[in-house]
């Protein structure tokens, strides 16, 4: 069972990697691994993904949107997908896959995590 703090652990990672001060678009480099794209969609969306070249071509692996809530310091996430799969919190206005939600925020967390002992973060 994911706990509502989690919410709360998501929002200061990004805080954390800079992410929530992106204006538009922004790529975080950092050799050897495969850059941290950030698109920001709207005023409280953003997508994350990393993009590495399989086969040839460039495929979203993963690449998820996330939801901020400033005012209350918690952001979660509403889409995942990967080359396989595309999976979506919301399924429709005022309904909600809850054993979806659960799974996203947990990769999401553990992935801001891994990403963050990998020393990803924007440089102002």
């Amino acid at each position: 069972m994911i706990m509502p703090d989690v919410y709360h652990s998501i929002y200061q990672k990004l805080e954390k990697m800079g992410v929530l001060g992106i204006k538009q678009y922004a790529v975080i480099m950092n050799d050897p691994y495969v850059p941290l794209c950030i698109d920001r969609l709207d005023e409280v969306t953003f997508a994350i993904s990393q993009n590495p070249v399989v086969d040839g071509v460039v495929v979203a692996d993963p690449d998820i949107e996330i939801k901020v809530d400033t005012s209350r310091k918690i952001a979660e996430p509403l889409t995942y997908q990967d080359p396989a799969i595309r999976k979506v919190v919301y399924t429709e206005p005022g309904r909600v896959n809850l054993a979806i939600r659960n799974e996203i925020t947990e990769f999401l967390d553990n992935w801001l995590t891994e990403l963050i002992n990998q020393g990803f973060k924007r440089e102002i």
